[in-house]
């Protein structure tokens, strides 16, 4: 089994997730922007389980674009955003890609909340959107 590992930007928080991602997406929506200051987030889901994280990641509760509260985990050093934990969803673990030391694994399925992307936000086109959450997401 594969083990990926990644960070935050000042090293102060690592992780180990020894899972494959279950799946992989964008998110344009206007929680995903303001987290990462562009237009979308790249995020691979994986097993909650399977996330061992080496330091201290903050966590606030937060209520996202689709009213589902999650926690999103960061650096409070440098406020790198690491993951998003989805409260209806425990056993799943939402990974920003950026964050992998080798985002390259990343394999977007799908955009979600295409109805808040940016004109200038320029996704693969071949990817389906939908307007909102995925469906059975």
């Amino acid at each position: 089994m594969t083990i990926y590992t990644g960070g935050c930007a000042c090293g102060a928080v690592r992780y180990e997730i020894a899972a494959e991602p279950i799946r992989g997406f964008y998110c344009q929506c206007r929680d995903c922007q303001r987290d990462t200051g562009s237009g979308h987030s790249a995020v691979a889901v994986f097993p909650s389980a399977s996330l061992r994280l080496i330091g201290e990641a903050s966590e606030n509760l937060r209520t996202a674009d689709s009213g589902a509260q999650k926690r999103k985990g960061f650096c409070a050093e440098c406020g790198s955003p690491l993951y998003n934990k989805p409260q209806n969803k425990p056993d799943m673990i939402g990974v920003f890609v950026g964050t992998l030391d080798d985002p390259s694994i990343f394999k977007p399925q799908i955009v979600m909340f295409a109805s808040h992307g940016q004109n200038w936000d320029h996704l693969d086109p071949a990817l389906p959107r939908v307007a909102g959450m995925r469906p059975g997401a």
